[in-house]
């Protein structure tokens, strides 16, 4: 895709979160709005959107065979990002509250919210999505289980108990999707058409939701820590490229049966900025919820800038495939 298409569409979101932010300075809408969106995108248009998308497609060998590498790249990006989070809070000297945020937020990413909506717009059709859905599997099985220890280690030995965490309304579309793809069953058109209208508004929902949580944030203040930058980078623009081109000549030279398409996808959501639900649940467990947020700003403001540069150099990969 040509850098300016890729720049197009990061614009678009831009501007709708920019929008978001504008209402909610104007009290058009409020904490009680946040809410409510919130609720929406996870409760109902980001699983219509993965259900409609992914069950129109045909599955073949080639999709299924992408699934499992998908998998395998995002357990693999995740232990990366782990391991460079630990690194870095070491390296800044944190306090360990400050550095337990710190590691979770390199790895835990805004995957649902941001992740979805722009991996749909550049990849539409619903095969990217689908790869998508699987890379937030991955990513659910180590933030409910490695996450939720980290953050609560008096609760240990009911971290594997975290797993029932993973039935949410976006894995059970998924499962769905999945059940109807592989039977080669289609919805009827009425309902195509309405729940897939519906999954459409997730983009500007998503985006306003955004907008209204950096719309609360000082980011004269926050934009000045160290520590939220250095994240912000390693997160979503070193590891990604870093990955791209490694993981790119890896298959080249294995010869795996990847497509560019698929390990596409693993490095864009690889790249999103900070998970907004680590701020909710560092609240919830007694954690840094104000470190959690100004981590997600700065985050997510900065992605504004490196997910155009890691879309754009991943698509210079294209040539090991």
């Amino acid at each position: 895709m040509p850098f300016y298409q890729i720049l197009y569409q990061i614009s678009i979101l831009a501007i709708i979160t920019v929008i978001g932010a504008g209402v909610y300075r104007l009290k058009v809408l409020n904490n009680d709005s946040k809410t409510i969106l919130e609720k929406l995108v996870f409760h109902v248009t980001t699983p219509l959107l993965i259900l409609t998308n992914i069950s129109s497609l045909s599955v073949n060998a080639e999709i299924l065979r992408n699934g499992l590498f998908v998998i395998v790249f995002a357990y693999l990006i995740l232990l990366i990002q782990n391991t460079a989070g630990k690194l870095s809070a070491r390296l800044l000297r944190l306090p360990p509250s400050q550095a337990v945020i710190h590691q979770l937020h390199t790895y835990m990413g805004n995957i649902v919210f941001l992740g979805f909506p722009v991996i749909n717009a550049i990849y539409p059709g619903g095969e990217g999505l689908l790869y998508g859905a699987i890379y937030q599997l991955v990513s659910n099985s180590v933030q409910w289980t490695h996450g939720i220890i980290k953050l609560a280690p008096e609760n240990r030995s009911g971290g594997l108990a975290q797993f029932k965490n993973l039935v949410n309304p976006n894995t059970v579309a998924l499962l769905i999707a999945m059940i109807l793809l592989l039977f080669h069953l289609k919805l009827p058109a009425i309902l195509m058409d309405s729940l897939g209208g519906i999954g459409s508004t997730t983009i500007y929902l998503a985006m306003f939701y955004i907008g209204i949580q950096m719309a609360q944030s000082d980011f004269f203040k926050v934009i000045r820590r160290i520590d939220a930058i250095l994240l912000s980078f390693n997160k979503m623009l070193i590891i990604p490229l870093l990955m791209a081109f490694l993981g790119g000549w890896l298959i080249n030279r294995l010869s795996l049966p990847m497509s560019f398409l698929a390990f596409s996808v693993v490095i864009i959501q690889s790249a999103m900025p900070c998970m907004t639900l680590l701020v909710i649940l560092a609240k919830r467990y007694g954690a840094d919820d104000e470190r959690a947020m100004e981590y997600f700003v700065v985050s997510t403001l900065l992605s504004i800038l490196t997910l155009p540069a890691v879309i754009y150099l991943t698509e210079l990969v294209q040539q090991f495939f």
